[in-house]
Parts: C-alpha cells; sequence; structure tokens
C-alpha cells in the first residue's frame, strides 16, 4: 500500500482528518504535507490538523475531533446519539476534554472539565463515550428541567441503567454552583422519592457484598460498648466492623481523628475495623469482596459456604 492510500486509510477512521504528527510518522516530509497543501489536495482543519476529504457520516466531526484532541471523551448531545437516548433535544456535535487544556475544533463544541472520573467512561466500538448516567448529568446543565425530564426516562429505556447510578455519578460532581445539579436532584426526587438514608457509597458496599453472597452482616450495628455510636456494617457473630470512608466525610480533620480512635477501642475490645474507600467500591469491587470473605471464618463466608 502507497503512502497516500495509508494515511486516506487512517483518516477514514478519523472522520476525514489526520493530524501533522500522524502524517510524519507515517513518513511524509514537512515539504510533502506543505505541498498537498498548496495544491488543494489538503485543507488546513485547525493547528497541526488536516482535513483530506469530507465524511458526511455521522458523528464524522465527532470522530475527528477524538482523533486530533488529547484524551477526548464524546460527550453531551453527541454521547446521547451513540447510546440512542429517544428525543434527544436539538445540540450540537460535542466532546469534552481536561479543563487544563484550551482546545476548540470546528463544528465541534468542546466541553472542559476536571471531574470526569475512570467509570463515567465507556468505550463504544473503541471510541471513548462518557456512560449513559454521566451522558445525563453533563446534559442536566444546558438543557431545561422539562426537556430534563423526559432525558432521564428516555436514558432509561435506551440503556436500562437504575436512577440510582444517575444519583451515585450526580454526588461524584456535584458542587455548588455546577449548572444542572439542582433540576437533576428535582427530576430524580419525582422519580425515586426522598434518597434512602445513608450515603450512596453505603448503599453500593452493602449491595457489593449482598451480591458476593456474603451472610451475616447487620448495617448501621450499634458499638457495643458505645450504643450512642454505631458501625456503618457489622457481621457481630465475628467482631468484624466495616466502614465506608467517603471522601467528603474524611476531608474534615476532625472526622478522620474521630474514626482513628473509634478503631483503638475497636482492637481494645476484640473487634476488628476494614475501611473502604469509595475507589476501592467503585474501581476496585473484587478487591473489598476478597478482603471481606478472607476476614470471615469458612463457614461464614458465604450462603452456600
Amino acid at each position: 500500500m502507497d503512502l497516500d492510500a495509508q494515511i486516506n486509510q487512517l483518516a477514514a477512521l478519523q472522520g476525514g482528518v489526520v493530524t501533522r504528527t500522524q502524517a510524519s510518522k507515517l513518513g511524509l516530509s514537512d515539504d510533502q504535507i506543505r505541498r498537498r497543501l498548496r495544491i488543494g489536495r489538503w485543507r488546513t482543519n485547525g493547528r497541526g490538523v488536516y482535513r483530506l476529504f469530507e465524511d458526511h457520516e455521522p458523528f464524522a466531526d465527532v470522530r475527528s475531533a477524538i482523533a486530533v484532541l488529547p484524551d477526548a471523551v464524546v460527550s453531551h448531545f453527541s454521547a446521547a446519539a451513540f447510546h440512542r437516548f429517544d428525543r434527544i433535544p436539538d445540540g450540537p456535535s460535542s466532546v469534552t476534554v481536561h479543563s487544563r487544556t484550551t482546545h476548540t475544533f470546528p463544528n465541534v463544541t468542546v466541553f472542559r472539565c476536571h471531574d470526569l472520573l475512570d467509570h463515567h467512561v465507556q468505550r463504544i466500538h473503541g471510541t471513548p463515550v462518557t456512560s449513559p448516567s454521566r451522558t445525563v448529568v453533563d446534559l442536566a446543565g444546558v438543557i431545561t428541567i422539562g426537556q430534563l425530564g423526559i432525558l432521564v426516562d428516555s436514558a432509561q429505556s435506551a440503556t436500562n441503567i437504575g436512577l440510582e447510578e444517575v444519583q451515585d455519578v450526580l454526588e461524584d460532581v456535584a458542587r455548588r454552583g455546577k449548572p444542572g445539579v439542582s433540576n437533576l436532584r428535582k427530576v430524580l426526587a419525582e422519580r425515586i422519592g426522598e434518597p434512602r438514608s445513608g450515603s450512596i457509597l453505603e448503599r453500593r458496599g452493602i449491595r457489593l457484598l449482598a451480591s458476593a453472597d456474603l451472610r451475616g452482616f447487620e448495617v448501621e450495628f450499634p458499638i457495643p460498648w458505645n450504643s450512642r455510636r454505631r458501625f456503618d456494617l457489622a457481621f457481630p457473630d465475628d467482631r468484624l466492623a466495616i466502614e465506608w470512608d467517603s471522601r467528603r466525610w474524611h476531608a474534615i480533620e476532625a472526622a478522620f481523628e474521630d474514626d482513628r480512635s473509634r478503631d483503638r477501642a475497636a482492637v481494645v475490645h476484640g473487634w476488628r475495623v476494614l475501611r473502604f474507600t469509595w475507589a476501592d467500591v467503585h474501581e476496585r469491587p473484587a478487591m473489598v469482596v476478597a478482603v471481606v470473605r478472607e476476614a470471615l471464618p469458612g463457614p461464614r463466608r458465604s450462603l452456600s459456604g
């Protein structure tokens, strides 16, 4: 395959564009690139980006932006289309990059953020796309509350996501003044009622242990030597307590010190305390299950144990 054919093949995967870096790596010199621009075979499509041909396939502009912009992820309206949400409000082709960057791309709206976590992104046919839940959260900031209600229902129908999943991602990124947070909370509250007791992290941790067939635990278990206090979760017959360490709570120094004091008291009274963080539960769930299972006596490790 000749050089131009290789470059065209790459461009076909990227919505009709290549970067100067890519062309150079494939073997084109700067003079050869300039000649192609001069005779009109290529045209500039942004700094260090060249359009070889028009691609009228769906998502062509987005695929081009993903290929060119560092760590870009399909997001907002384009992500909703990738996930096949019905009745998507009209909006521009869109991607998200990190807030430290200032990139733009022709015909694509480039959003910037610093809170796009690993579990907020998935790949669809090799393309990084915000997850259905993160897509809903992102769009909440740029559409009306009436449109948002329709979007939430559409997302559930198209992808079978649970409303609690959307709520979890919302709490990942919620902060004072972030657009859409209040509206989305209202929409979710209308559909699932008031939030249940306990934090999102605690609920996820409980579901994780239950799904692993671990048995014998009690939630919000009164501490035997201080009945005014409670463990998040305990296996009382085994004197094993589990605490879910939320990021917000442990940003408070006094709370951190209080937890250390409680752990020392537990050891004195013959108890063990396992602490798991948000990252543990969301990114390393198999580790959480393995550690808890190892800490329990064999016959009590599962319903079938």
